[in-house]
């Protein structure tokens, strides 16, 4: 009997400790941020935890394709930067093969006519563009490389396994003013740096409407990611981005559940429960406990959030307002004449937003190989949907038509609270990150932080953690 009782404790104990060892980790949400989490999560712990994604709909969020005419096109994130480096390694890592935009001309259109228009030869658009901005808007993307630089500096903090607690913390590390470029809009900042208001009133306004759907208003920080969207050099997956994300989560070896987590309840003993939606329906109600839980899907003011239960934080305070985008697909052929012009560049950007679209662009599938259509297909942003009597007036026909609306982006006022990565203990919020920038890789960069944040914590490895002696910058 003595015996027995002994191996009971000994078997109480050990269990305790495997317990300890072995995490039970949920991530809430099946885009890039929650997809690369569950990936470096895996290569963190290993074999020793539990991972369990939830989607209510499908893996890559944010990042999808719309089919038109039995061809696919990206309807969500397009494009990556070459100094993207999470995208690159993912990439690699997948065997998946980039491609890179078709090369096309692209024009500046303020309602009335076309302010810009590149030219097919290289030397006559530089010339057209300084005689129109001026040698001075030549620093801009100067500035903008400079910032790349400081930016880049994360991933060797990634590497050496440091992670912060809060996106201000994050963002202070790599360059002291990036935190006040939250804080303050990009026309502000940039109208200190003298450039002349024609500049930025055009080309840079009609990029940030292209990339984000808004103006010079947004904040310096988000400005400074679109532009760099602006890049020469920007490529996509061969078969679409959101392969990507799918390759992730099955890399991370994650169970995946579909449905709809509506909330997270914190218990006595400070592991959390989980209340989901099992499937498509939201009839089957079923509960799950975890000792980690990851947030990876934005909390959105006036939309259905999950609820949270037993905290002493207003988790409502960290909703952001999102911006809405309609992307519609047009086949058909483009109407020059809406544009009282007998051609018309493949590429249209906007520099007001008072018009009825924010760019108009000709687009390739996702994978030429497997092109069907041989219908030219048009993608246009817009804030709202597009009437049939736009449609009309910007094409001479069309024969097919698709139209996707969803909530985009955060909408970048400024000032801005920035919420925390860390929302309770051992409870953990990706999408953060995109109250600074919304974009593939500031998700990559989330999701890698977070579950380096949660390891961390797990292990008690808090020199690892917003330790900023020793996070020397000339070090890394």
């Amino acid at each position: 009997m003595c015996t027995l009782k002994i191996f009971l404790i000994c078997s109480t104990f050990y269990s305790a400790i495997f317990a300890q060892l072995t995490p039970k980790i949920a991530i809430v949400g099946g885009g890039i941020g929650g997809t690369s989490c569950a990936y470096f999560l895996r290569q963190l712990f290993r074999d020793k935890a539990e991972l369990t994604l939830y989607e209510r709909d499908t893996i890559g969020g944010r990042l999808n394709v719309l089919n038109v005419d039995g061809d696919f096109y990206e309807a969500g994130g397009s494009v990556i930067h070459p100094s993207n480096k999470h995208m690159v390694d993912f990439t690699k890592l997948l065997g998946l093969s980039v491609r890179k935009p078709t090369s096309s001309r692209f024009g500046i259109y303020d309602g009335k006519q076309f302010v810009f228009e590149e030219s097919e030869w290289h030397f006559i658009t530089m010339a057209k563009f300084l005689w129109r901005y001026g040698i001075s808007s030549l620093g801009l993307f100067k500035w903008v490389q400079s910032i790349l630089s400081d930016f880049n500096r994360i991933y060797n903090l990634q590497e050496k396994e440091y992670a912060f607690t809060t996106l201000s913390g994050m963002l202070e590390w790599m360059n002291p003013s990036f935190r006040n470029m939250t804080q303050e809009s990009l026309a502000a900042f940039l109208q200190r740096k003298s450039y002349s208001q024609l500049f930025l009133d055009e080309l840079v306004q009609s990029i940030n409407m292209v990339n984000y759907g808004q103006t010079n208003n947004i904040s310096g920080f988000a400005g400074f990611v679109s532009l760099a969207g602006a890049d020469n050099n920007l490529w996509s997956v061969e078969g679409g981005n959101k392969r990507v994300p799918e390759g992730l989560l099955a890399k991370s070896k994650a169970n995946i559940r579909t449905g709809d987590v509506s909330e997270i309840k914190l218990m006595a003993d400070g592991t959390y429960a989980l209340s989901f939606y099992d499937g498509s329906s939201k009839q089957n109600l079923s509960t799950a406990h975890y000792d980690i839980v990851v947030v990876a899907c934005p909390l959105i003011r006036n939309s259905e959030n999950i609820k949270f239960t037993n905290f002493q934080t207003d988790f409502f305070q960290f909703q952001s307002r999102f911006h809405p985008l309609v992307t519609t697909f047009v086949q058909g052929e483009l109407n020059p004449l809406a544009f009282d012009q007998k051609a018309v560049p493949d590429e249209i950007l906007t520099c007001k937003s008072s018009l009825s679209f924010n760019s108009l662009s000709k687009v390739s599938p996702v994978s030429e190989i497997k092109s069907k259509s041989k219908n030219r297909v048009y993608k246009v942003f817009s804030e709202k949907p597009l009437t049939e009597e736009v449609l009309k007036q910007l094409f001479k026909h069309t024969t097919g038509l698709k139209q996707k609306e969803w909530l985009a982006y955060p909408h970048y006022e400024v000032p801005k609270q920035l919420p925390p990565f860390l929302l309770h203990r051992r409870l953990y919020y990706t999408n953060a990150v995109e109250l600074a920038a919304s974009a593939m890789e500031m998700s990559a960069i989330a999701g890698k932080n977070v579950a380096l944040l949660a390891y961390n914590m797990w292990h008690h490895l808090d020199h690892k953690v917003d330790n900023y002696k020793e996070m020397h910058k000339d070090e890394l």
